[in-house]
């Protein structure tokens, strides 16, 4: 681990998460718990040996924990690994301001679809709801409470409402629903009427909103 040389605590925070690959370890984590080859396919860019480097790093951190469940190691953020939510959650909303039109060859993942949607919950009062949401070949959904999220990887068959589609983005940061259905941008299902709370739910600024 590299050393600033500096007695300060952005210095040692920075020891920690400045290695590559480490925040996007963390992020997938604050999700929630994931066995290593679940971590390996939700962030196909990092090297096996890699991953399990920067695992054994933040394990002797105490930033993350393992456990056996059944005959699978699983990985979590530990109690002071969770302390990190806040700041991964701040960086998140921070970093979505550079984020623009993806680059060539990337793609939202479903842990980073979660993320994102934990990261743009708004602190609006809504009517609680499910969703799911689609965004590319990612998909998530989360349980909205009436100022909160909680969120998870994947579909979720018996969620109240479904949205997706290309204007996902746009729609979030105009708030303008009519006329992403009537562009077609923007797909809905189930309870329609919910599309009025998803989007004071998790509407942002443009540079800040849900990618897609």
């Amino acid at each position: 681990m590299k050393s600033y040389g500096q007695y300060c605590g952005l210095a040692r925070a920075a020891e920690v998460l400045g290695e590559r690959w480490s925040l996007i370890i963390l992020r997938d984590l604050l999700v929630g718990p994931k066995r290593f080859n679940e971590l390996r396919q939700g962030i196909p860019g990092i090297p096996s040996n890699l991953l399990t480097t920067r695992l054994r790093e933040l394990e002797s951190s105490e930033i993350v924990e393992r456990s056996l469940e059944g005959r699978h190691v699983v990985y979590r953020l530990s109690d002071y690994g969770n302390d990190l939510g806040p700041v991964l959650i701040g960086l998140g909303r921070w970093g979505s301001r550079r984020l623009g039109a993806p680059r060539e060859g990337e793609a939202p993942t479903n842990s980073s679809l979660a993320a994102a949607l934990m990261t743009s919950r708004t602190g609006d009062a809504v009517e609680p709801f499910t969703v799911e949401v689609t965004a590319g070949p990612a998909i998530a959904h989360a349980a909205v409470s009436a100022t909160g999220v909680d969120v998870a990887e994947g579909a979720d068959p018996h969620a109240q409402f479904f949205v997706g589609g290309s204007g996902l983005r746009d729609l979030l940061a105009d708030g303008d629903a009519q006329a992403a259905l009537a562009a077609g941008t923007v797909t809905v299902g189930g309870d329609q009427r919910l599309l009025a709370e998803f989007v004071r739910a998790f509407r942002a600024p443009l540079d800040e909103a849900v990618g897609s």
